[in-house]
């Protein structure tokens, strides 16, 4: 009985090997620094395979010119909590924030300028499609676009100034566009809404008495202009392939409770999400089946949150989370 108890012990642990990986392996990029007090990190972004920026709270603001190797601090010209960082190249980019805080830099970060966005409710999700076109969404259903790379912002009919209309709507907390004129935005009690006018005119893509998912939703991944993925509170995967039309649940047999916070594919198949107790979700079929990374759980502690997740290329991905953490993913 014994040999045999051990032989079933040794093929099991066989399997949780090969299984682990088939998935590559995760280490740690940046270590956490709880004693210094610096912020958890809410947002994450590759501007290519070497350059890379992440900000979080305590308006700190990470770079790296090495794919990750050396992480350096960049000075912030606010004080606020940093929400989302986007670059379109590995100069150019935008970082949002607390009290309608916008900052841009043409230098990779040596300097950042604030922009004036007339709005003060904190501006969760940023996506620029080039240098002069972006958006960015917040609380109180707050929407604002620029077409000038934010030398001016302007606030669009879906969203609302602070302290002015629409305080009672949801708040967005993503925003993604494929075009000028196609984008998403998601939110609180299952908000996901389609624009494709550029913002100006947005239409309800969640029916809650439907789908029965009225969790709050942390953000969106679009791949093309059909398929897609959003996630949130409870567990939350939902995934579009008709742009969004219909929007199905996944990993609905995984049990998963924790909220979830971070989403990136690099193609139709492939995809990676990150939440909380230091979960990291990794599918290779378009998410009909996930399975959890073990190996992300065990370079961070159980408890710890993984808010931001970057999948840029086949080569890499990254989690950003609790107290300055970095993970960094090799196949």
């Amino acid at each position: 009985m014994l040999r045999k108890s051990t032989l079933s012990i040794c093929i099991m642990c066989l399997i949780l090997l090969v299984s682990s990986a088939a998935f590559g392996k995760w280490e740690r990029s940046r270590e956490s620094n709880p004693v210094d007090m610096e912020g958890h990190l809410k947002g994450i972004h590759f501007a290519d395979e070497k350059h890379g920026y992440a900000v979080g709270d305590y308006s700190i603001i990470l770079a790296t010119k090495d794919g990750g190797k050396s992480w350096q601090k960049q000075q912030s010209p606010v004080s606020h909590d940093l929400w989302d960082v986007h670059f379109v190249n590995e100069k150019t980019g935008w970082i949002s924030g607390a009290n309608g805080a916008i900052l841009y830099t043409n230098n990779g970060g040596k300097f950042w300028k604030p922009q004036s966005t007339l709005v003060s409710v904190t501006l969760y999700g940023i996506f620029f499609l080039d240098e002069k076109r972006g958006w960015a969404v917040g609380s109180n259903g707050t929407v604002i676009t620029t077409k000038s790379g934010g030398s001016s912002w302007a606030l669009l009919s879906g969203g609302s100034a602070a302290g002015e209309i629409g305080g009672g709507d949801p708040g967005y907390w993503d925003i993604q566009f494929l075009t000028p004129t196609l984008g998403w935005a998601v939110g609180e009690n299952g908000t996901i809404r389609m624009t494709k006018d550029g913002g100006k005119k947005w239409e309800d893509q969640n029916n809650v008495e439907v789908s029965g998912i009225d969790s709050n939703l942390s953000t969106l991944d679009f791949v093309n202009e059909t398929t897609g993925w959003t996630i949130g509170e409870g567990g939350v995967i939902m995934h579009t392939s008709d742009a969004g039309k219909t929007w199905t649940s996944q990993a609905t047999d995984m049990g998963l409770t924790e909220w979830m916070h971070g989403v990136d594919f690099i193609s139709e198949k492939e995809g990676m999400a990150s939440g909380e107790y230091g979960t990291i979700l990794h599918t290779t079929d378009g998410g009909k089946t996930w399975k959890v990374d073990a190996s992300g759980k065990q370079q961070g502690s159980i408890r710890d949150p993984f808010y931001a997740i970057t999948f840029p290329n086949a080569k890499a991905a990254y989690a950003a989370g609790e107290w300055g953490t970095i993970l960094k993913y090799k196949p």
